[in-house]
This record gives structure tokens, C-alpha cells and sequence, in this order.
């Protein structure tokens, strides 16, 4: 008879601590209102600047041309640098996390060929329901408010429940056995990691720093010009439009699950579906 350790499994599939959401940070109301609030200040800025206020030609070679401007383009550039590479790391950390996730259900799934049929049949109708839950109301969940399901935690932990009680009597059963708990384990880590990935966003300090330092950089030039020509309106204009973009952009990436990059649950539809062409081949006759 084998026997193996579950208890590392057990501890995984406890209720895990969530982060609170704020209602998401209310990003779904308020990425609209802040993108149209940059954009505004920036047009406003700059039609102010080319109506009512102009740098003198002293400053513009001087402490505004020299530091003031060098120095807020450079904030600008960095922060929005920072933001973009954050928001993209989040994007593939989760998507790897999802792929992980999958592979681990999978590797789950074939482990159960070689136990007794009853109990392996249990595994799997368990495993089946977790992941259904995982499609059906996590996912919705961490769109909504960045948050996983309590009924996530709650299948996950019926499934480790049925692999604690897996019992084998020859060495082919044993390391099929020692796979299965090793993969729900892999399978929990797989969970925790992407409970973390739903809560995850570009920094909202940085956020805030982009996007006044890129007011900055888009109003200067309009109060900066030597000569008032239609020439220079337009490619001062198409600074503001082009300083916008990387704002409008952080804005809208939002977390892993919800932003211009998302992750969808295609991985744990796809294990699903491979789960039930499997079923039907194993019930062929």
C-alpha cells in the first residue's frame, strides 16, 4: 500500500485571503471619465497657452527651454515607460499562469488512468466541476471586481478531498497517485497565483505622474513658440495627440483580465472540451 503526504495540498486549497477591490478600483466607471479629464486639460492648457500666455524668448532659452521642459518630457517618458512595461509583464505573467493552470488540470486528469475506477471517476467529475466553475464564475468575477469566486475555493476544495482519499496497492498506482496530489497542488499554487494576477494594475501613482507630466509636455510647445503659424498649431497638435496616446493607453490596460490586453479562459475551455473527447473515447467500445 502507498502512501503519500497530502498535507502541502490541503493547506493550498484553504480559503485564501482576497485583496479587497474597491469595487475594482472603479475602473470600469472612471477609465472614461480620467481619460477625457487628461485630454481636456491638455486642450485647454494648450488654448490657454496660445491665446492668453506665452513663455518670453528669455525663458525659452533659458529655465523653461533648459530644465523646466527637459525635465517634465524626461518624467513624462519614464513614468509612461514604466507603466507600459508593468501593465505588459502583468498581461504575460497571467497569461503563463493560465497556461500553467491547464497543464496542471490535464496532467491531473491522466493521472487518475491507472487508480481504481470508482475513485478515479470521482477525481475527475470533481475536476470537471472545478474548472467549469472556474469559467463560469471566476472569470466573470475577475472582470467585475478582481476578485475569484468563492465557489472556486469551494470546488477546488471538493477536489482535493477526492484525491486525499485515493488509495493504490501496486507501484504503477503509487506513482500515478503521488503525480495526482503532486498536480493539485500545482493546480492550487496555479490558483493563488492568478487570485494575486487579478488584483494587479499599473501603479496609480505612476498613473497620476504620466499624465501631469504629459499635460506638461503637450501644453509647452503651444506657449513656447517663436511664430504663431498654422505649421506650428498643427505639429503642436500632433505632440498632444501622440504625448495622449501612452496616457489613454495605461489607462485602459487595466489588470490581466480586464484591460485592451486580457486574458480569456480559452486555456480552461480548451482542457474542458479535451476532457470530454477523452470521456467519450474511454466509453467507446
Amino acid at each position: 500500500m502507498f502512501s503519500f503526504s497530502s498535507e502541502r495540498a490541503t493547506e493550498s486549497v484553504l480559503p485564501m485571503e482576497r485583496k479587497p477591490s474597491a469595487s475594482f478600483y472603479g475602473t470600469h466607471m472612471t477609465t472614461p471619465i480620467l481619460a477625457f479629464s487628461v485630454l481636456a486639460a491638455m486642450i485647454l492648457g494648450a488654448v490657454f497657452a496660445a491665446w492668453r500666455f506665452r513663455v518670453s524668448d528669455d525663458s525659452s532659452g533659458g529655465a523653461v527651454g533648459v530644465v523646466i521642459a527637459p525635465c517634465a518630457l524626461a518624467l513624462y517618458l519614464a513614468a509612461a515607460a514604466m507603466g507600459v512595461v508593468i501593465g505588459w509583464e502583468d498581461f504575460k505573467g497571467a497569461e503563463e499562469g493560465v497556461a500553467t493552470e491547464a497543464g496542471a488540470a490535464q496532467a491531473l486528469y491522466w493521472s487518475a488512468a491507472s487508480l481504481p475506477a470508482e475513485e478515479a471517476e470521482t477525481v475527475r467529475g470533481q475536476l470537471r466541476t472545478y474548472l467549469t466553475t472556474v469559467v463560469e464564475e471566476d472569470w466573470p468575477l475577475m472582470q467585475r471586481e478582481g476578485e475569484l469566486s468563492p465557489e472556486g475555493d469551494e470546488a477546488l476544495a471538493d477536489l482535493a478531498a477526492s484525491v486525499r482519499v485515493l488509495s493504490s496497492t501496486d507501484a504503477a498506482g503509487g506513482l500515478d497517485l503521488l503525480t495526482a496530489r503532486q498536480e493539485l497542488t500545482n493546480l492550487s499554487d496555479a490558483r493563488i497565483e492568478r487570485a494575486d494576477a487579478a488584483g494587479d494594475g499599473i501603479p496609480p501613482v505612476l498613473t497620476a505622474i504620466t499624465a501631469v507630466s504629459a499635460v506638461a509636455v503637450a501644453v509647452l510647445p503651444f506657449a513656447m513658440m517663436k511664430q504663431r503659424s498654422a505649421t506650428a498649431y498643427f505639429w503642436a497638435a500632433v505632440n498632444l495627440l501622440f504625448v495622449f496616446a501612452p496616457v489613454l493607453l495605461m489607462l485602459y490596460m487595466g489588470s490581466p483580465y480586464t484591460g485592451i490586453l486580457v486574458n480569456d479562459a480559452g486555456g480552461i475551455e480548451d482542457a474542458l472540451a479535451g476532457f470530454e473527447r477523452a470521456d467519450m473515447a474511454l466509453d467507446a467500445p
